[in-house]
This record gives C-alpha cells, structure tokens and sequence, in this order.
C-alpha cells in the first residue's frame, strides 16, 4: 500500500499577518484499527507590522485522519512529509498546504485468516477460564458450608463419646446418670444438694474446677 495524500488548511491569526519570520511543521500519529489519526503541529514566530521589531510566536494544531484497510499490517505503516509549502491570504490569514506519503504492507489472505483464528482462540480460551474459576469459586464455597457442619458434628460427637466413656467406665457401681446443664444461678454446691451427691463423685465424672453456663455435668444415680 502506498498513498499520497494533499492536506490543507487556513488559519486565522490574531493579528495581521506582515511578515513570517520562521515556520516549522511536526506531526504525531495514533494509528488504530481502521484508520490513522493524527495532528500536525505548525510553529514559528511573525511580524504584526512591516516596520515592528517585535516578533510574536505562534502554535496551530491541525488534526487529520485517514482511512486503512483491515489488511494492512499495523507494524509496517510508515508516514513521511513530502511537501509543505504555505502562503499569506488577506491580511491574517496563513495557508498551509501539506503533502504527506503512507506506505505499509499488505497481509496475505492466510495471514489474515490466521489472525482472526488466533483471535477467535483467545476469546475462546478467555471465556474456559472463566468457566473454570467460577466452578473453582463454587468448590471452595461448597467445601466451606461441609466443612463448618462437619466440624459441628464432630463437637457434638465429641461430647456425646465422653458422657458415653465415662458412663461405662462406672456402669458396673452405677446403674444411671443424670446429665445436668449448668445455669447462670449454679454452683458445685447447689448442684450436689440438687442430686443428692458431694464434689468428690462429681470429680469423678467431671472436671468441675471451672464450670460454666452450658457445661454439662454427669451426676451417677446411686443403686441403693
């Protein structure tokens, strides 16, 4: 590919224009998928008056754009000025006349093809990903609800294999228990008086050293 392209424009000064005493021309690009963009930035300094000394600098940024094929590759575009001449209209109006060349290769229908293939399998891999972190997500949350609800059976297991040990560690003298839940309003020495028993067979059966609201005590029933 190759284009030669005219550019031109009028710009309004503030003033009247006498004399340009120096002029430069720059330009930026933004090269995108169908097109390229850009500016060309116009510097100098000119005279108001034919008899001034002064000189007044000036800046002007002309934006352009040119249309480009989706065939063509990005990486080998190349921009060159060509010609850039410019003329005084009226009294403070400068005209700029530009000639700028593009030039950039042409992909091959193959390349072209595989690009969108390329493109196509990177979207598709995207979205696999995806998939496969949410499904991720919903393990790690599901494993969380088991393992909290395991955790609560094992306490409540826990508990029970203890009254269950100690309670056959002593069926041989004792026939039944009581399991009392302490209260706010318990002591060790409410809870003998309430079952008829002293702290020494609760230590038995208990570690009653500090007891608290919800503990659990065994209390044997005696066969008289």
């Amino acid at each position: 590919m190759k284009s030669i392209v005219p550019f031109t424009k009028e710009i309004t000064f503030p003033t009247k224009i006498a004399e340009i005493c120096s002029i430069s021309l720059e330009h930026e690009l933004d090269v995108k998928a169908s097109e390229i963009e850009g500016k060309f930035i116009i510097t100098g300094e000119y005279k108001s008056h034919e008899v001034s000394v002064n000189k007044e600098p000036f800046e002007y940024k002309l934006p352009f754009a040119l249309e480009v094929t989706e065939n063509i590759i990005k990486d080998s575009i190349d921009f060159e000025i060509t010609d850039f001449t410019y003329d005084i209209v009226g009294d403070s109006i400068l005209k700029v006349n530009i000639e700028f060349c593009v030039t950039a290769d042409e992909a091959e229908e193959k390349d072209i093809e595989e690009v969108e293939i390329e493109e196509e399998k990177e979207k598709e891999q995207e979205k696999l990903r995806e998939s496969v972190m949410d499904e991720i997500n919903e393990m790690f949350l599901e494993d969380e609800e088991k393992k909290e609800e395991i955790e609560e059976d094992r306490l409540d297991a826990k508990s029970e294999d203890i009254i269950l040990d100690s309670m056959q560690e002593k069926e041989s003298e004792f026939a039944s228990y009581h399991i009392h839940v302490v209260n706010s309003n318990d002591s060790i020495e409410s809870i003998c008086a309430l079952y008829n028993t002293d702290e020494s067979t609760l230590k038995e059966y208990n570690t009653i050293e500090n007891i608290q609201v919800g503990d659990k005590i065994i209390i044997p029933c005696i066969d008289e």
